[in-house]
């Protein structure tokens, strides 16, 4: 039988966005910790993520979440290294009708309720935001302090970060089961007091109980065309089409980035692990 490793306070299995920032904030409150991760930093779901820090309110707790979060990131704002790509470009909710609109200033009022700023633009305002969109839309909710960021640089920047205060990664390690007080991975049993399971869709793996589904999406990065598009504009159905869990859906999400390029998006499909472009 292979002998446990030396104990640590905690385990996180999986090194991207959700792993790493558990590690770090973990390693900054003074534990051992012992990130495991299977691929490489910031892969799977992370590397293909869209990278958009944004307040959502399909819940008020997703709200105060996401409010939080955003919080957090303003915070590190200024130690974020260039290769993370924070653009803080805002998002642009989008109403192509009246009856959207009206949608859109309840929207507002939620998210003024929750402390996150917001304004509700009418055609013109809109259309001064943002010229190159076609004429005719109604308008839009402009929430100003979202932004994007460049997911595995950040995934990458946290893992550094939580390494200079003790902790260890080790990439090409996977977990196979989680035991009270134990990991059992691919170089034998680790002995921890916490486990922290940030392996994405994998997790079901180690918790079957898990309501966790995998999805595939396709995004499209285009060539540069800086200044074409000035905030992150997003269609206001984006939400109840994102988080359909029964079926596949298409729900318009268009981001600058800094090098000029655009990222449009995005869908998504129960199609299983397959990563297949069709």
């Amino acid at each position: 039988m292979t002998a446990a490793r030396s104990p640590v306070d905690a385990v996180v299995i999986g090194a991207g966005i959700v792993g790493a920032a558990c590690a770090e904030a973990l390693a900054r409150d003074g534990r051992r910790v012992l990130v495991l991760e299977q691929g490489v930093q910031g892969g799977g779901a992370t590397g293909a993520a869209m990278g958009h820090l944004v307040a959502m309110d399909d819940s008020p707790a997703q709200l105060a979440l996401t409010a939080y979060s955003l919080r957090r990131w303003r915070d590190v704002r200024d130690a974020l290294p260039r290769d993370v790509e924070r653009l803080d470009c805002g998002t642009l909710w989008l109403a192509e009708c009246e009856d959207e609109l009206e949608a859109v200033r309840a929207k507002g009022a939620v998210y003024a309720a929750a402390g996150v700023r917001a304004e509700v633009l009418d055609g013109d305002a809109l259309a001064s935001a943002e010229p190159e969109l076609r004429e005719g839309l109604a308008g839009a909710l402009l929430v100003p302090d979202d932004c994007v960021v460049y997911p595995p640089a950040a995934a990458r920047w946290l893992l550094r970060e939580a390494s200079a205060l003790g902790a260890e990664v080790r990439e090409g390690v996977a977990a196979r089961a989680v035991r009270p007080n134990t990991v059992d991975t691919t170089e034998g049993p680790v002995r921890c007091d916490t486990v922290v399971v940030a392996a994405g869709c994998g997790a079901r793996s180690l918790v079957p109980e898990l309501p966790v589904v995998p999805k595939k999406g396709h995004l499209v990065v285009t060539d540069r065309y800086p200044g074409l598009c000035r905030h992150q504009l997003v269609e206001l159905g984006y939400l109840a089409s994102a988080h359909a869990s029964e079926r596949s859906s298409v729900a318009f999400n268009l981001q600058p980035r800094p090098s000029g390029q655009l990222l449009i998006g995005s869908s998504r499909q129960l199609a299983g692990f397959d990563a297949a472009i069709d």
